[in-house]
């Protein structure tokens, strides 16, 4: 059995239904229990600046953890629209060593013109398990 944890946290239970030919059992059920251990960490997991006046510059503190056991590299660090999304520090294959966290910035800028803004903050890891991480971006430009 396989368990899509990324957006999992603490435990996970599954109840299954089996059906058999045994007369005197036909059905019985199985409970799965599984714990889900975080390897890595992103707070938040899901960025909405809400209403936000037109041409605003707002900040959102993203940060990384790795709960893990072994060195984490981030190679990559990319928003999406860069036109309204910015992210800081600008690093390069960034080491994060167990039980470490890091700090980036994310900014929006509203631009001029009123409506939703939705985008993504893509993350790109050394880790086979987990590749990359989406971070889900939006916020509602309001005009002043």
């Amino acid at each position: 059995m396989e368990i899509n944890s990324s957006y999992q946290k603490d435990s996970y239970k599954k109840d299954i239904e089996v059906t058999t030919n045994d007369p005197d059992k036909s059905t019985f059920k199985l409970t799965v229990l599984a714990m889900i251990r975080e390897s890595l960490s992103i707070i938040p997991q899901y960025v909405n600046f809400g209403s936000v006046p037109a041409n605003a510059k707002l900040d959102m503190p993203v940060k990384i953890t790795n709960k893990g056991k072994d060195n984490v590299t981030v190679s990559l660090v990319n928003v999406n629209p860069a036109a309204n999304f910015s992210i800081s520090p600008k690093f390069k294959n960034m080491l994060i060593k167990p039980g470490k966290t890091k700090d980036l910035l994310l900014r929006l800028d509203s631009g001029m013109k009123s409506g939703v803004i939705e985008g993504s903050v893509l993350i790109r890891t050394s880790l086979p398990y987990i590749p990359q991480k989406i971070i889900p971006v939006s916020a509602a430009v309001i005009p002043r």
